[in-house]
């Protein structure tokens, strides 16, 4: 059975997307069987990935009945990894996903036995708590908040924190936290320092080893439709991204050796 992590942060440029896309690929080149959804209504994943010309349907057709699900399953030349789109949304297309969304269990019944085809189901979510967002979290075994380290980005962390709470006791009392992933790091910088340091004594259990660290090759990466990952995997990112991958797994498997 795959393990459900959905990426959220209720704020936008903190690497979600990004994060979401390369952990794919690293999770992929760890061998396991990955799937990467899109419920952002920027459909910002499929340009990341170059797939943008290659979808036929994507996850709002899903919603609206319109497709199933295994329909809209893109293939991306990584045999161990598969992935699902959104195309950007129109105003009056998001307007018809916020509705679709209100039915909290949607996601949860669309993935059924999907989940046991992979090892790992990631979701990148938009940066809000309603609508999808919450749709995902009832769906997801676990939450990997990216941060980036910067004081505005810090201050949603108690907002997500509080939301996964509210998540647990009304809906999916088996959500868990990830991780928090600080993402954009500069090692150097006081603010850097700051962050980190108020991240580690607030929510000491949660915080990932792996941080990302701010990369030029990053925004790069953007512009050639490729992840990091494939367009320079000895980059200091593409490092983190595929360390970030290792810990995971081998934080399941502590886990699970726990349970035996």
């Amino acid at each position: 059975m795959g393990k459900i992590i959905s990426i959220v942060i209720p704020k936008g440029g903190v690497g979600k997307t990004t994060t979401a896309v390369n952990l794919a690929y690293a999770f992929a080149q760890n061998k396991k069987r990955t799937l990467l959804i899109d419920v952002d209504p920027s459909g910002q994943c499929a340009d990341a990935m170059g797939l943008t010309d290659k979808i036929n349907g994507d996850i709002l057709d899903v919603f609206s009945f319109q497709k199933s699900f295994k329909s809209v399953i893109l293939k991306t030349g990584n045999p161990n990894l598969d992935f699902v789109p959104m195309k950007p949304l129109t105003f009056e297309n998001e307007k018809r996903l916020l509705n679709l969304s209100s039915r909290e269990l949607l996601l949860k019944e669309i993935l059924g036995d999907e989940i046991y085809s992979y090892n790992y189901i990631l979701i990148d979510t938009p940066p809000s708590l309603t609508g999808t967002t919450t749709n995902v979290l009832i769906a997801s075994d676990s939450v990997l908040i990216p941060v980036k380290a910067a004081k505005f980005s810090l201050n949603e962390v108690s907002r997500i924190m509080k939301h996964i709470t509210f998540i647990k006791e009304k809906f999916n009392p088996k959500l868990e936290i990830e991780g928090i992933l600080i993402t954009m790091h500069e090692f150097n910088t006081k603010v850097a320092f700051k962050v980190k340091k108020e991240l580690m004594l607030k929510y000491p259990n949660y915080m990932f080893k792996t941080s990302i660290p701010k990369n030029v090759a990053v925004a790069d990466s953007t512009f050639s439709q490729k992840p990091i990952l494939l367009i320079d995997p000895r980059a200091k990112s593409s490092l983190a991204y595929i360390k970030l991958a290792e810990e995971i797994i081998d934080n399941e498997n502590f886990t699970a050796s726990k349970a035996i």
